[in-house]
C-alpha cells in the first residue's frame, strides 16, 4: 500500500511540473506562432500539441519506474520511500528536456522555412 502512495505521490509530481511548464511556456509560445503564423488554428495547434506530448512525457517516464519487489519493501524505512520518489524525478526532467530541445528545434526550422516564403 505504501509503494502505491509513493507512485501517486511521484505522478502527481510529475504531472505538476509538466502543467508548470506548460504553463510557463504558452504564452509566449503563443505570442510567437501568432507573429510567425498567418493560420490561426495552428496557434491552437501547436500548444495543444505542445501540451498534450509534454504530459504524455511525464506519464510514460513514470511508467517506466520499476517498483521494488515486496522482499524489498518489507525493510525500506520511511526515507527510503521519499529517495525511490526522489529517483523518479531523474528521468522525467530527461525526458522533459529532449522533448522540449526537439519541439524548439523542430519549430526553428518550421519558421525558418516559412519565414522565406513569406518574404
Amino acid at each position: 500500500m505504501s509503494m502505491l502512495i509513493a507512485w501517486i505521490v511521484l505522478a502527481i509530481l510529475a504531472v505538476g511540473v509538466a502543467v508548470t511548464i506548460v504553463y510557463l511556456i504558452r504564452k509566449p509560445m503563443r505570442a510567437l506562432l501568432s507573429a510567425n503564423s498567418y493560420i490561426a488554428p495552428a496557434q491552437d495547434f501547436y500548444v495543444r500539441a505542445f501540451a498534450l506530448t509534454a504530459s504524455l512525457v511525464a506519464f510514460a517516464t513514470i511508467a517506466g519506474i520499476s517498483i521494488p519487489c515486496p522482499d524489498q519493501r518489507k525493510s525500506m524505512a520511511t526515507m527510503e520511500y521519499v529517495w525511490w520518489v526522489m529517483d523518479g524525478w531523474e528521468p522525467l526532467f530527461w525526458s522533459i528536456a529532449l522533448f522540449l530541445m526537439g519541439y524548439v528545434l523542430l519549430l526553428t526550422i518550421l519558421f525558418a522555412v516559412l519565414g522565406r516564403y513569406r518574404d
